[in-house]
């Protein structure tokens, strides 16, 4: 499913980008459409609750004690209980959708139950004792989210900087893919839109690369300690970088308008040929902080379809 949703957003994203030509003036449907896409997304990055499945907490309740997680729950029994040994009041909840697992004991008053009997989802706060599958109340957050974000320790509501982060970083490297596209036009027939098609595409690639960077950069201070640590993937893009800046600068020392689109487009090529070693092939071959970094069992949060991507216990 993951992947399907990846290769149909990419696809719809290239259909709407061509549609009607690239060169050519866009009607007002591909207009509105280009900006109500861009804010449905950000709405769906912020919105949505970051919650853990309690089958998570229970793994990993030993790290965090007595600190509250946000959980996904489901009730199948409005029934509230007391135990006899601590005589506070609990209720019985899954953490699967069709009740499949064993329920987990959460403590809970009477005041809170009458809130929670009222729909049978909620994302609530959790807090869990070592090894053990009692958990205690400690907040209602949300009733029936339609869609939650996986939580991980250490970072909570920040992991949505990865819905900005990891697209901006795939548009860098279609609009790089996009200049060395037009600079061969350019090259085979020249005829001056190319180079300026060419130029425009590597402009926005290195404006993507920038905001890719940045964001990274936030990612990096709150999960790893600093905004700069050297690993691979920020020391490849800052490379790429640097090599697509030369491009400008190449641009903009030359005046004659013949030479500066011959040599350019040249260089636009060459530099293209860097881009899928440096973000695909380097980072991977290579021992990192960054997920799919060689020797880590995660495949990375661009390609990979697999079930525990995001470490839950990553810290």
């Amino acid at each position: 499913m993951k992947l399907l949703i990846i290769i149909s957003s990419f696809t719809l994203g290239v259909l709407i980008g061509i549609a009607g030509g690239v060169n050519r003036p866009k009607a007002i449907w591909w207009k509105v459409l280009a900006v109500a896409l861009p804010v449905a997304g950000a709405w769906l990055s912020i919105y949505p609750r970051v919650a853990a499945s309690l089958q998570e907490l229970d793994i990993i309740s030993k790290y965090i004690a007595n600190e509250p997680v946000p959980t996904l729950i489901y009730i199948s029994d409005n029934q509230l209980h007391t135990d006899e040994a601590s005589n506070q009041t609990y209720m019985q909840v899954h953490g699967l959708e069709d009740f499949s697992d064993k329920p987990h004991k959460i403590y809970i008053d009477k005041k809170n139950h009458e809130i929670i009997t009222k729909y049978n989802k909620w994302v609530v706060n959790l807090l869990a004792a070592p090894n053990s599958k009692d958990v205690k109340l400690a907040e209602i957050v949300q009733h029936n989210p339609w869609i939650t974000y996986p939580y991980v320790m250490s970072l909570g509501d920040r992991i949505k900087i990865l819905n900005f982060h990891v697209p901006m970083a795939w548009v860098a490297v279609l609009s790089y893919f996009i200049s060395m596209f037009f600079s061969i036009r350019y090259l085979i027939s020249p005829n001056y839109k190319f180079d300026v098609m060419a130029a425009s595409a590597a402009a926005l690639g290195t404006v993507f690369a920038i905001l890719a960077t940045a964001s990274g950069m936030v990612w990096a201070k709150f999960n790893w300690g600093s905004f700069w640590n050297w690993d691979p993937r920020e020391t490849s893009i800052f490379v790429l970088l640097l090599i697509y800046f030369a491009y400008f600068a190449l641009r903009a020392g030359i005046e004659r308008e013949d030479l500066r689109a011959n040599s350019s487009g040249v260089y636009s090529i060459i530099a293209f040929v860097t881009v899928p070693f440096l973000v695909f092939v380097l980072p991977r071959i290579t021992s990192g902080l960054h997920p799919g970094s060689q020797g880590g069992d995660m495949g990375g949060p661009i390609l990979s379809t697999s079930k525990g991507m995001l470490d839950s216990q990553l810290m």
